[in-house]
C-alpha cells in the first residue's frame, strides 16, 4: 500500500473535484462555474444570479474570458488553458450580461481528474470591499500624489501579481506606460535566482521586513542593483497585499565591503542632512520672523486671504484701522464684516484677480465704524503656491478720504463763483452747452435769462462794496430758490447772471422770470445808511431751430436785458 497524503500535501496540490461536485456547490453563495477549453460547462444558481442570468443557458457556452473586464482576459485564458497556475485568489472585474461590472476576487482551480484542460473557477464578490477600499483611496489623494512622485519606484501588488506602479517605476523598469505591469506576477521585476526565489516563495520576502539588496531586471532584459522594502498591508481577502519600494543601487554594491562602506557614508550624509535641514529651519524660521516683522511695518492696512475670499491673515495697520484682533476675522469674509457696497466690490476684484492672475485696483467706501467711513484705493494681486498655482489674493489698502475732500473741493473752487456759491462764467458756458446740444438733439424747447441788479453801481458808491457784495449773494441766493435743480445757474461777472430753464418753452420761461422779478423787488438789505432795495431787469431769448450755440441765445436774451433797461428797468423782455 502507498504512503498516505498528509494534509499538507493534500492543500498543495488544490481541491479534487468528482462528478457531482456541481451539485455539492449548489449551496455555495459563491460564483462557481466548470470550464473546458477556457468555455463555461456549467455554472451553479449563486453564478447565474450573480452574472444577471436567468438560467444556465444564458451561461453555458460562453468563453469566460469574455465575463472579465480590463486587461486581465488575456492572463485570464492562460490560467484557464492551464498553461500557468495561480494559487492565490486575485481581484478581478466580472461582467454582467447586461454590460455592468461588479468586483471579485478570483481564483482558478485546476480540474485534470475531470478531463484535460478543465478548471473550476469560483468567484466572491467584493464590490462592498471595494467601495470600501476607493472611499479609502479617495482620502488618500495626498499620499498617493506623493507616492506618484516619488524618486523611487513604488508597487501595491495582490497576491502574486502587481496592481499599481508608479511613474518612477515605469522608468526604472524601461516602460512606457503603467499598463505594461498591471496584473503580471511581481515576480517578473527580479532578476537570475532573485525572480525564482520569489516566485517560489513569495512570504519570505514579506517577512524580511528590512531593507535588502537584490536584482532587477528591465523590460530589455537589462539589470541593475536595487534596495528593496516589502510591506505588509492589512488584508481582507485570503491573498496578501503588500506595498514594495526600491531604489537603485548599482554602481554602490559591487562587492559586500562596498555596501559596508555605503552604510557608513549613508549614515554620514543623514547626519550632513539632518544638519542642513536643521539649518534651513532656522533660516526659515529666521525669514518668517522677518517677514512678519515686515508685515507688521507697512503702515498701510494689509491682508492676505485664501481664493474662497476667507481672511488667514493681516498686519498691525488692518488690526487699528477696523478695531480688531490679531485672529477675530481669521477665517471670516469680507462679506461678512464690512459694508455690502465694499464688500460686493471688493468680492468681485477677488475673483478678477484670481482668473487674470494679475494686479486689480478699485476705490471704494469702507464704512469701519458707525460713524466713520473712509474712502479707500485698494490694489490687489493673487499670491502662488509652491506648484504655481493661486493660492488667494493680497491686497493692501490706502486711505484718499483725504484727497478726495481736496479733490471736491477743488473742483468746487473750479466750477463755482467764490461769492455766491453758485456756477461761474467758465462752467456755466459748459453746462449751458450740454443742455443746448441735448434740447437740439432731441428737438426739446429750452429758455435762456440773462439778468443784473439795476443801478448797482449806485448800491456800490453809497454804501460801499461790501453791501455791494451782499446784493449780489442775495439775488444769486433768490434765483436758487426759484429755478428748478435741473436748470443752470450761473454768475457771469460782476452783477450779471445767466439762467437755462430746460425742458421750458417761452410762456413758462416768463413766469418764471416774473416771479424772480418780483423776488428781487422784495430784497431787503440793512446797513448803515438805512435799508438797501433793489429790482432786477431780465432778458429772455428762447433757443430757436437755427441755434447751434448757446453764444447765439444768450446774445439775444443780453440785447432783451438791455432792451429792458432802456425801457425803465425793473421789467422783463423777450429778445
Amino acid at each position: 500500500m502507498g504512503r498516505a497524503e498528509t494534509p499538507a500535501e493534500r492543500r498543495r496540490k488544490g481541491p479534487r473535484f468528482g462528478a457531482n461536485f456541481m451539485t455539492v456547490l449548489e449551496v455555495s453563495r459563491e460564483l462557481v462555474c466548470l470550464c473546458v477549453d477556457g468555455v463555461v460547462a456549467d455554472a451553479n444558481s449563486a453564478g447565474i444570479a450573480m452574472l444577471g442570468a436567468g438560467s444556465a443557458d444564458q451561461v453555458v457556452g460562453r468563453a469566460f474570458r469574455d465575463l472579465v473586464g480590463g486587461d486581465y482576459a488575456g492572463v485570464i485564458d492562460d490560467l484557464l488553458h492551464l498553461k500557468e497556475i495561480e494559487d492565490s485568489a486575485f481581484p478581478i472585474k466580472v461582467r454582467h450580461l447586461d454590460g455592468g461590472t461588479f468586483e471579485a476576487e478570483l481564483q482558478i482551480h485546476p480540474a485534470r481528474e475531470l478531463g484535460p484542460a478543465h478548471a473550476v473557477v469560483t468567484a466572491r464578490d467584493i464590490s462592498h470591499q471595494g467601495r470600501l477600499a476607493r472611499t479609502a483611496r479617495d482620502s488618500e489623494d495626498r499620499f498617493q500624489a506623493l507616492v506618484e512622485r516619488s524618486m523611487h519606484l513604488v508597487l501595491l501588488c495582490h497576491g502574486g501579481r502587481i496592481g499599481y506602479i508608479n511613474a518612477t517605476g515605469v522608468a526604472v523598469l524601461g516602460g512606457t506606460d503603467p499598463s505594461q505591469f498591471a496584473g503580471i506576477p511581481v515576480s517578473e521585476i527580479f532578476a537570475g535566482d532573485y525572480r525564482e526565489i520569489v516566485a517560489a516563495d513569495l512570504g519570505a520576502l514579506l517577512d524580511e521586513g528590512g531593507i535588502m539588496p537584490m536584482r532587477l531586471a528591465r523590460l530589455d532584459g537589462s539589470t541593475f542593483d536595487a534596495q528593496i522594502k516589502a510591506t505588509k498591508l492589512p488584508s481582507q481577502g485570503a491573498a496578501p497585499e503588500y506595498m514594495v519600494e526600491a531604489r537603485d543601487i548599482t554602481g554602490q554594491i559591487r562587492a559586500v565591503a562596498a555596501l559596508r562602506h555605503m552604510n557608513d557614508t549613508l549614515e554620514q550624509q543623514v547626519a550632513a542632512r539632518t544638519r542642513e535641514l536643521d539649518e534651513e529651519r532656522a533660516r526659515a524660521v529666521e525669514a518668517r520672523a522677518f517677514v512678519e516683522s515686515l508685515l507688521e511695518a507697512v503702515p498701510n492696512p494689509l491682508w492676505w486671504k485664501d481664493t474662497r475670499g476667507r481672511y488667514l491673515g493681516y498686519n498691525g495697520a488692518f488690526r487699528e484701522l477696523h478695531g480688531v484682533g490679531p485672529t477675530d476675522w481669521i477665517g471670516r469674509t469680507t462679506a461678512e464684516m464690512v459694508n455690502p457696497g465694499f464688500a460686493a466690490i471688493a468680492s468681485q476684484a477677488d475673483t478678477q484677480a484670481l482668473a487674470e492672475a494679475g494686479r486689480v485696483q478699485f476705490e471704494a467706501h469702507l464704512e469701519v465704524a458707525a460713524d466713520r467711513a473712509l474712502d479707500v484705493v485698494v490694489n490687489k494681486t493673487v499670491w502662488h503656491g509652491r506648484d504655481n498655482r493661486p493660492e488667494g489674493v493680497i491686497g493692501v489698502m490706502l486711505d484718499i478720504t483725504e484727497r478726495k475732500r481736496m479733490e471736491a473741493e477743488l473742483r468746487r473752487l473750479a466750477t463755482t463763483d467764490v461769492l455766491t456759491g453758485i456756477f461761474n462764467r467758465r462752467h456755466f458756458m459748459e453746462m449751458a452747452r450740454i443742455e443746448v446740444d441735448r434740447a437740439r438733439r432731441h428737438g426739446r424747447p429750452l429758455v435762456a435769462l440773462m439778468l443784473d441788479i439795476d443801478h448797482f453801481k449806485r448800491i456800490n458808491d453809497t454804501h460801499g462794496h461790501p453791501v455791494g457784495d451782499v446784493a449780489i449773494k442775495a439775488l444769486a441766493d433768490v434765483c436758487t430758490q426759484i429755478i428748478r435743480h435741473e436748470d443752470v445757474l450761473g454768475r457771469m461777472g460782476g452783477e450779471e447772471f445767466a439762467i437755462v430753464l430746460t425742458e421750458t418753452d417761452l410762456d413758462g420761461a416768463l413766469l418764471v422770470a416774473e416771479r424772480l422779478r418780483q423776488a428781487v423787488a422784495a430784497i431787503r438789505i440793512p446797513a448803515e445808511l438805512g435799508t438797501v432795495a433793489f429790482t432786477t431787469s431780465i432778458g429772455v431769448a428762447e433757443r430757436l431751430e437755427g441755434d447751434a450755440t448757446i453764444d447765439t441765445i444768450l446774445s439775444r436774451a443780453d440785447m432783451a436785458l438791455y432792451s429792458a433797461k432802456r425801457s425803465g428797468r425793473n421789467k422783463v423782455a423777450v429778445g
